[in-house]
C-alpha cells in the first residue's frame, strides 16, 4: 500500500514538474499573428523628448508604447495636452508612482532626496502614492486599470518587500536594468517581475541584438528608454530609429505592443 501511494506521488509530481501548471506548453505558445516573441516598448519618467520626439516616431511605423511618467515631471504639466493625445491615440500611460522613491541605502544611490528615500517610506505611503498616481492617470486617459513600473527597479520600502501586494494596485509590473537579465521562459515569467534592458548611451546594433536574443528565447521582454537625443541615459535618434526600422521589417517574428497588452494576452493564456 505505501508502495502504491510513493508511486503515485511520484507520477503526481513527474506530471507537475514536465508540464505548465497553465496547460500549454512553451512550445504551443503563439503570440498573435504568429509571432514568436513579444517586446514592448517603454519610456520612464514623462520625459519632454517622449511627446516630442519618439511619440511622431513610433506614429510613423505605426508602433504603441508604454510610458511611465512620474507625476512631478514638468512636461506633465507643461505638456498635458500632448500627453493626453498620446493616450488617445493607443500608446499607453503606466503608473512610476508620484515622487520616484528609490532606496538612498542602494550603491549609486547618493543623488535621492531624504523625501524621496525608500528605505523611509512604509508599505502604506508607497501604496498611497501608487493610488494617487492611477487616479491622476486615470483623468489623463479615462482608464481604471494601469500597469506599473518601479522606480529604480526598487521593491522595498522600509526594508519590506511591496511587490507581493502590488496586484492590488497594478495589472502588471516591470523592472529593469543596465545589465541584460537572463530572459525568462513563457512559463517562468513573473507578471509583477518582468524582464526589462535599460540601455545608456548604446547604439542600434545594441538595441536590434538585444531584440534577436528576445526572438531566439521565443519569450516576452521590455525596453526601458529614458532620454531619446536629450536629458539622461540617452539613446540617439538615430539609433532609436534604426531600432524601430529594423522591428517594422521583423513584424512576422516579433509582436510589438503596450506593457498592458501583452501581459494581459499572457495572463489570458495562462486561464487567470
Amino acid at each position: 500500500m505505501k508502495r502504491q501511494i510513493l508511486t503515485g506521488l511520484f507520477l503526481l509530481y513527474f506530471t507537475l514538474v514536465q508540464k505548465p501548471v497553465w496547460g500549454q506548453s512553451e512550445e504551443d505558445f503563439v503570440w498573435p499573428n504568429g509571432a514568436k516573441a513579444a517586446l514592448c516598448l517603454t519610456y520612464d519618467d514623462g520625459l519632454p523628448s517622449h511627446v516630442n520626439t519618439v511619440v511622431p516616431m513610433l506614429n510613423k511605423y505605426n508602433f504603441k508604447a508604454t510610458f511611465f511618467p512620474t507625476l512631478t515631471s514638468p512636461s506633465l504639466y507643461d505638456e498635458v495636452e500632448k500627453w493626453k493625445s498620446l493616450a488617445k491615440n493607443g500608446h499607453e500611460l503606466g503608473n512610476h508612482t508620484v515622487y520616484h522613491p528609490c532606496q538612498k541605502s542602494m550603491m549609486g544611490m547618493e543623488w535621492v532626496k531624504d523625501h524621496q528615500d525608500l528605505d523611509k517610506y512604509t508599505i502604506e505611503q508607497v501604496f498611497d502614492e501608487i493610488k494617487l498616481a492611477n487616479s491622476f492617470l486615470q483623468a489623463i486617459d479615462g482608464k481604471k486599470d494601469h500597469t506599473f513600473a518601479y522606480p529604480c527597479a526598487h521593491q522595498y520600502a522600509g526594508g519590506k518587500s511591496y511587490k507581493d501586494s502590488l496586484h492590488l494596485y497594478a495589472t502588471a509590473a516591470r523592472w529593469s536594468a543596465m545589465d541584460q537579465e537572463e530572459l525568462a521562459s513563457i512559463e517562468q515569467i513573473d507578471l509583477y517581475q518582468i524582464t526589462s534592458w535599460a540601455p545608456d548611451q548604446h547604439g542600434a546594433n545594441d538595441l536590434i541584438a538585444y531584440i534577436e536574443k528576445v526572438i531566439k528565447a521565443n519569450t516576452l521582454s521590455t525596453i526601458t528608454f529614458h532620454g531619446v537625443n536629450a536629458e539622461h541615459m540617452i539613446v540617439t535618434k538615430d539609433a532609436h530609429e534604426k531600432m524601430l526600422q529594423f522591428l517594422d521589417d521583423h513584424r512576422d517574428e516579433i509582436w510589438v505592443t503596450t506593457f498592458k497588452e501583452a501581459t494581459d494576452y499572457l495572463r489570458l493564456k495562462r486561464g487567470k
